[in-house]
């Protein structure tokens, strides 16, 4: 009987292209963490850019690890540049190496650009520069979504859709709501003060509480319920989340792996989502049984909702086309009450604590509030567009305090930058904190607290280089577009409060501007206050 051939393998075989498959993972392993940023650099200081040389895998990571922790461990005087404080590894790198120069976020270089020229380039070049949260990390992504993260054809239509809920007519309309909402937190810091009159309040809570009641209310028509604020709350918590975990670098893959951090974030996440839901299967239903609700006729979810039924031609549209309308809302509502809450609280306490500090700028903007507000109860657009003082005031806290102290964007394919050729793959920041304070642009008092630079206009305090040099929203085509919103906010707020208080900084106060989204003070704002 014949014998049935055993099969035979030939090990040998598998042993190489394993060898194979090793050595060539090796090689792009090598490519990546060496050699391609090794011929970056030459690439970069041909051109006259300088930095510091590259080290292996880590870049400048280290060392920025170190100076953040240093400069958070100090405080700093009033007047003093809070630059080295909120971002000092830039601010080193750009005094020592000029205002256009490299730095290193592992293998990656970052391009730092402040001269006014590149940055109008940079900003208005959208379409080849564009937002670089594609490469953030899982957690950021969780909540900046929606408009702040599309680009091309995908953010013009969402922005195209958004526009009508920030005219300046729906604005308008917004005043007296923003003032019912500032007057409650008003209430509740009177109730705080003693039988003279005074009391020390930690202000910044309950900012956070008058942003969120203002946003949820003037753009969602929904009060500010206790399920609200733990919405705002769960939000702010995975960017300090996510902050907290962020690597300057990853490897290839490792975004994938799990960790407690991203389960937590990931639990917040679910039950913003599902509050959000809520609200919109609500307002589904209203609009079913033709019930509209709000002092404005419409709001962002109605923008939505519009589009989800068809517009005015009422046609119904597929289920996954619904899902994807949804989708897009829950995103939306996302990323503006995260915007929302933070652009205006930060904005407000900063301007407290300056007024606070420079009791004569305080008088007057109170004198001139109430010249042109006087006994009026009730705030209007028209009143507020007269309180020239207070607009100085506000741009002045923009300038030295700006929400985002920088504007980060990757180069999608080559390209020529000025004098300098940006290779595809690079990141380009803007550092908008120290563009802010460049003396040759502000004068030698561009530390100090000066709101009548502003007297004339942004162009003649930039000294002709207009919103290249003050960007505290960005410009251009792809500027905030809730900034309106934001200084129509803070204006009612301030009008109300300086007619309401007095205030300097409390006993305990200590000055110490900190970045991690938005540059906030790290100890609170505890402001004794005087009823008037």
């Amino acid at each position: 009987m014949a014998q049935i051939p055993l099969l035979h393998c030939d090990w040998s075989y598998l042993f190489y292209a394993l060898l194979f498959f090793a050595g060539v993972s090796l090689w792009r392993f090598f490519n990546w963490a060496l050699l391609q940023p090794l011929r970056m650099e030459l690439f970069l200081r041909r051109q006259g850019l300088n930095g510091n040389s590259y080290r292996f895998i880590v870049g400048d990571t280290e060392e920025i690890a170190e100076m953040y922790a240093k400069a958070n461990s100090t405080t700093i005087g009033p007047d003093d540049d809070i630059t080295p404080r909120i971002m000092p590894f830039i601010e080193k790198t750009v005094k020592t190496y000029g205002a256009n120069a490299f730095a290193w976020i592992g293998p990656t270089p970052r391009i730092i650009v402040s001269e006014p020229e590149l940055v109008k380039i940079v900003v208005n070049k959208h379409r080849i520069i564009q937002k670089n949260f594609k490469l953030a990390s899982e957690l950021i992504r969780l909540v900046l979504c929606g408009l702040i993260f599309y680009e091309g054809e995908e953010w013009s239509k969402s922005r195209k859709k958004l526009n009508p809920a920030f005219n300046l007519e729906k604005l308008k309309q917004m005043v007296p709501l923003v003032q019912r909402c500032s007057d409650k937190i008003l209430n509740q810091w009177q109730e705080k003060m003693s039988e003279d009159g005074t009391g020390v309040v930690e202000v910044l809570h309950y900012l956070h509480d008058l942003s969120g009641s203002m946003t949820t209310e003037a753009l969602f028509h929904i009060p500010f319920t206790n399920e609200m604020r733990l919405n705002f709350m769960y939000l702010r918590d995975i960017t300090i989340l996510a902050s907290n975990e962020s690597k300057p670098f990853s490897f290839p893959g490792s975004q994938f792996l799990p960790s407690k951090t991203k389960t937590k974030a990931k639990q917040m996440e679910k039950q913003v989502r599902e509050s959000f839901m809520k609200i919109i299967d609500q307002r589904i239903k209203d609009r079913k049984t033709g019930e509209k609700k709000g002092e404005v006729e419409e709001d962002l979810l109605d923008l939505f909702l519009d589009e989800l039924y068809g517009g005015e031609s009422g046609k119904k549209m597929s289920r996954r086309e619904e899902k994807r309308i949804v989708e897009e809302a829950i995103a939306q509502c996302k990323v503006f009450s995260f915007a929302g809450l933070d652009t205006t609280s930060t904005l407000v306490v900063w301007t407290m604590i300056n007024l606070a500090i420079h009791q004569d700028w305080q008088a007057r903007a109170r004198e001139e509030v109430i010249d042109v507000v006087g006994d009026r109860k009730n705030l209007t657009s028209d009143v507020l567009s007269q309180l020239k003082i207070v607009t100085m005031i506000l741009n002045e806290v923009l300038r030295l305090y700006p929400a985002t102290m920088e504007l980060s964007r990757v180069a999608e394919e080559d390209m020529q930058l000025g004098n300098f050729r940006i290779p595809k793959g690079a990141l380009v920041q803007i550092p908008i904190a120290i563009l802010h304070r460049r003396t040759d642009i502000w004068g030698s008092d561009a530390n100090e607290f000066r709101p009548e630079r502003f007297a004339d206009g942004v162009m003649k305090a930039t000294n002709g280089y207009g919103a290249a040099a003050f960007m505290p929203f960005s410009f251009g085509p792809r500027n905030c577009i809730g900034q309106n919103f934001a200084l129509l906010e803070v204006k009612v707020f301030m009008a109300q409060l300086l007619r309401t208080f007095t205030f300097e900084l409390g006993p305990s106060y200590k000055h110490a501007p900190c970045a991690d989204f938005m540059v906030h003070p790290q100890h609170g704002a505890p402001l004794l206050l005087r009823k008037i």
